[in-house]
C-alpha cells in the first residue's frame, strides 16, 4: 500500500510539472481541433486550398556583395540543344578570384537580357602572373523560352559592358 501511494504520488507530480491536463492530449476533449472555416465553391463543392510553403517571416533578402569584374574581355553566346549558353571572360588584375558568375540585371527593352558578371577578389594579394592566369570565365545556360524574343545579350563588368546580338 505504501509503495502505490508513493508511485501515485510521483506520477502526480510529473504530471502536474508538465502542464494542465486541460491542454494536454491526455484529455478526449482536445483530441480533435477547432473547427475551421471551410471554402465552397458555387456549386457547393469543397475546395481544397493549400497552406503555403513560405517561411512565417518571409524569405529572407538575398543581397549580393560580390563586386562587378573590372573588365570583360570577351563574350560568346552558342547555341545548344535546350537553348543557348551564353560565355564571358574577364580580365583580372591579379591571379586568387573566385565564386564567378552571371547574374540576371534588369532591363529596359524586352529584347535585351541583361547580366552582371559578379566574383570575389582573393583574402590575400596573389602575385601578377601571365595574361592568361588573370582570366576568369563564367557561363550561363538560357532555355529556349528564356532566349525567345530575345535580340541582344549584354554583360556589364566594373568598367564597361560588352554585348551580342542574335
Amino acid at each position: 500500500m505504501r509503495r502505490q501511494v508513493i508511485i501515485s504520488g510521483l506520477v502526480l507530480s510529473l504530471l502536474a510539472g508538465c502542464a494542465t491536463v486541460k491542454e494536454s492530449r491526455f484529455n478526449p476533449l482536445n483530441w480533435f481541433g477547432k473547427s475551421e472555416a471551410v471554402a465552397v465553391d458555387e456549386n457547393g463543392q469543397n475546395v481544397t486550398v493549400l497552406q503555403t510553403l513560405a517561411p512565417r517571416k518571409g524569405y529572407p533578402v538575398f543581397v549580393d556583395t560580390r563586386p562587378l569584374a573590372p573588365q570583360i574581355t570577351e563574350l560568346q553566346m552558342v547555341k545548344s540543344a535546350s537553348g543557348a549558353i551564353v560565355t564571358a571572360t574577364a580580365a583580372l588584375p591579379s591571379a586568387g578570384y573566385y565564386d564567378a558568375e552571371l547574374v540576371a540585371a534588369p532591363s529596359d527593352r524586352a529584347d535585351t537580357l541583361v547580366f552582371d558578371f559578379r566574383l570575389r577578389a582573393p583574402s590575400e594579394t596573389v602575385p601578377a602572373l601571365s595574361p592568361a592566369q588573370r582570366q576568369i570565365t563564367a557561363a550561363k545556360s538560357l532555355s529556349n523560352t528564356d532566349i525567345a524574343g530575345i535580340r541582344t545579350v549584354i554583360v556589364r563588368g566594373a568598367d564597361g559592358a560588352r554585348q551580342v546580338r542574335r
